[in-house]
């Protein structure tokens, strides 16, 4: 029987998500929050401008409302999708396992110590955090290059489409830059994905930072890191690293690619990071390394993973923690 899921949010990366499921046998969407109506999301749901077309027959049937605090939702689903981008803390999202769902996942970076899972890790916590699609690429390229050769620092720089949260013409933002026009800009912007790093892996702290930069682009993103590692590398050795991990992991969550891919030929997959080995850099100790991703259908794919990790937990018992 299919694990029941209930999504909070139905923006970008609630629909991303709800694709996704569609696909899924064992789960089903059966409740959907969001503030606008329901032929509107409907609507949006049948038609995006980035990723085409898409049949809705697999939403449907599910129950819709509009709630707006989580203590006003009635969900009978076993699992929960937070994908409001609002509520991001422990004690708001444990009114759905106190009213019955055995799990609850955040498609952001908690405000609190909700634990942030690794991609392909599991956890016993009943509320969870799949990071960021910055974090999961910056972890998953930095991951093979720790394990080989050591990391002694890196910064990393996210070139990131626009989001929501911007301004489509000049107008007043909490984050000065952000309130400049997203569709005429380069927009330099904070980013999280280095401290984010740290709360899957303590050992980052002293040594990664990061920096955003918001691109008038809807869609995708490449990130370009540099590593100072322990010990020099030639860019051939590191791309059989990458390739090694890619076979490992499996290319719907980690790829390469070294045929000369440009942003849109990277819209709409799945993989958290693919490595674009024809743009590996070396000197000596210092290594530059980008990967592209989609930003919605790869960290979707995340979360879709950690939701199919739940039904694993329920059935054969706590697997590890990333934390």
């Amino acid at each position: 029987m299919a694990l029941t899921v209930a999504i909070n949010g139905f923006g970008r990366i609630g629909r991303a998500c709800a694709r996704m499921i569609a696909a899924e046998e064992r789960l089903k969407i059966i409740e959907i929050n969001d503030l606008i109506d329901q032929d509107v999301l409907l609507y949006l749901f049948r038609h995006d401008t980035v990723h085409g077309g898409f049949d809705d027959s697999s939403i449907r049937q599910a129950r819709f409302t509009q709630a707006k605090e989580p203590e006003e939702c009635r969900f009978s689903a076993e699992l929960v999708l937070e994908c409001t981008g609002i509520f991001l803390t422990k004690d708001r999202l444990q009114t759905y396992i106190d009213r019955g769902a055995k799990r609850v996942i955040l498609s952001a970076m908690p405000k609190d110590d909700i634990p942030t899972i690794a991609p392909l890790a599991s956890s016993k916590e009943s509320i969870i955090s799949a990071g960021s699609c910055s974090t999961n690429a910056l972890w998953l390229m930095s991951s093979p290059l720790e394990r080989e050769f050591g990391i002694e620092a890196l910064i990393a720089s996210s070139i990131h489409s626009y989001t929501s949260d911007q301004r489509l013409l000049d107008a007043k933002h909490d984050e000065a830059r952000r309130g400049r026009a997203c569709g005429r800009n380069i927009i330099p912007a904070i980013s999280n994905a280095a401290s984010n790093l740290w709360r899957i892996d303590s050992a980052y702290k002293a040594k990664a930072k990061a920096i955003a930069l918001r691109v008038p682009i809807p869609n995708g993103s490449i990130m370009q890191a540099t590593y100072l590692l322990k010990k020099a590398a030639r860019a051939a050795e590191i791309n059989a690293v990458f390739e090694k991990e890619s076979e490992l992991l499996g290319r719907d969550l980690f790829d390469t690619a070294e045929d000369h891919k440009v942003l849109t030929d990277i819209i709409s997959t799945r993989a958290s990071a693919i490595i674009d080995l024809t743009l590996t850099l070396c000197s000596g100790r210092l290594v530059s390394v980008s990967a592209w991703h989609d930003n919605e259908t790869g960290y979707a794919s995340r979360v879709v993973d950690l939701a199919l990790s739940a039904i694993s937990v329920q059935r054969r018992g706590y697997g590890t923690q990333a934390d």
